[in-house]
Parts: structure tokens; sequence; C-alpha cells
């Protein structure tokens, strides 16, 4: 049986050493993140090889524009540091993650009238996702 450790920082620092977890979650935090490619290299750091990645994140069907990125109530509402989907896994996978499975979750509705019309036109929507390390070798 395995032991979970928890431990407080930054998503785009964490004070572990190198390939020292197993597995490294999170959910909804990354599109709050403005530096995204750090992020995911910082979990190819943490995961040993075979390692997964497990988020539940928001991704958007076309890029935003910068009417709705630098929007600070948008951010706030997780729409405004959304990502385009293909560039979500291109980012991940520029980090040398393996993308296993994508699936699309049912969203709640967003919590202001701003991120309504956001969602319509931009197709913002919430996934889950699966990566690995791959095996050394």
């Amino acid at each position: 049986m395995g032991l979970a450790s928890y431990v407080k920082s930054y998503i785009e620092e964490v004070p572990l050493p190198p390939a020292s977890a197993d597995c490294v979650i999170s959910n909804g935090v990354i599109n709050l993140s403005a530096d995204k490619p750090k992020v995911f290299r910082e979990a190819a750091r943490l995961l040993r090889p075979g390692g997964r990645l497990a988020i539940a994140d928001i991704v958007t069907d076309v890029r935003l524009p910068d009417t709705i990125t630098c929007n600070t109530t948008l951010w706030a509402a997780c729409i405004g540091g959304a990502v385009q989907r293909d560039d979500y896994r291109a980012t991940i996978e520029a980090a040398g993650l393996r993308v296993v499975t994508i699936e699309e979750n049912v969203a709640d509705r967003p919590i202001s009238n701003s991120a309504v019309g956001a969602t319509r036109k931009y197709g913002v929507k919430s996934i889950s996702l699966l990566a690995e390390k791959p095996p050394a070798g």
C-alpha cells in the first residue's frame, strides 16, 4: 500500500527531488497558471519513469482573444486562462509526457454572465486527462 504526501508549494516549483512521485494530480488549477509549459515540465521532472499525471482542467475549442485572456473576472471564473485543446496537449507532450486519454466532463454552469458568453462563443469545456512519463530506456 502506497503513502500519499501533500507538499505546500507553487505548482510551477515543487520543492521535491526529481523522479520522486508516482502520480501528480491537479483539479482545475493549471488553467490559473500563467506559465503552463513550466507547470508540465515540473510535473515531468517530479514523475518517476512510468509515473502518471492525472488532471481535470478547462480547455477551449479555439484560441482565446486578448479580450478574454486579459479579463481578470474571466480568469477568476477559470475561463481566461484556458488554452486551446490541441495546444494544451502539445504543451504536455513537449514536457516529455505521453497523453493516454482525454475525456470531456459535464461542466457545471459557469458563475458569471460573461463566463457563460465565453463558454458558448469559444467552446470552453472541462476535461479529464491522463498522461504518463515514458519508462526509462
